[in-house]
């Protein structure tokens, strides 16, 4: 603060000085009391105006950290609604090929961790009868690309 009021100060004295060695009455003199007025407009509100840019660019970052956030945080849920869209989806067409062959079952599909999650392995447990069990393997091998060692019978 004192180094703001030195400066002031200063700027003061300095227009005062010239202001006074011009005159007042010539064009020249008009012409330097305009610019030692925009001069020491300028030392006066400088302070604030450095002030308010540097805010301006701290609320400028945290704004774009803040949107980077929400951005990260709106593709992590996107994301998980598609997995489980695919796993809803999954199990369905396991237990509606499971029903048309006669067994009831319980399934639990597992997704792989790539960028659209596909199912990897599932699980799978129920009355079935061999035949039916074999017609399943085929169809979730074929249709879902889940290979045979990856669905796990208990």
């Amino acid at each position: 603060m004192e180094e703001y009021l030195l400066r002031l100060a200063a700027a003061a004295l300095i227009c005062g000085v010239a202001t006074t060695i011009i005159g007042k009455k010539s064009t020249l003199g008009a012409v330097v009391r305009l610019l030692a007025g925009i001069y020491l407009t300028l030392s006066i509100v400088s302070p604030w105006l450095s002030f308010r840019l540097n805010n301006l660019e701290d609320w400028s970052r945290q704004l774009n950290s803040e949107g980077e956030r929400i951005s990260n945080s709106g593709q992590e849920a996107a994301k998980e609604a598609i997995a489980e869209s695919i796993i809803q989806r999954t199990e369905t067409y396991i237990l509606d090929k499971a029903n048309s062959l006669g067994a009831v079952l319980t399934v639990e599909v597992i997704l792989d961790n790539g960028t659209i999650p596909a199912p990897c392995q599932v699980r799978l447990s129920g009355n079935i009868s061999p035949y039916a069990k074999q017609s399943l393997c085929i169809a979730m091998e074929q249709e879902l690309g889940i290979p045979s060692e990856a669905q796990i019978w208990t």
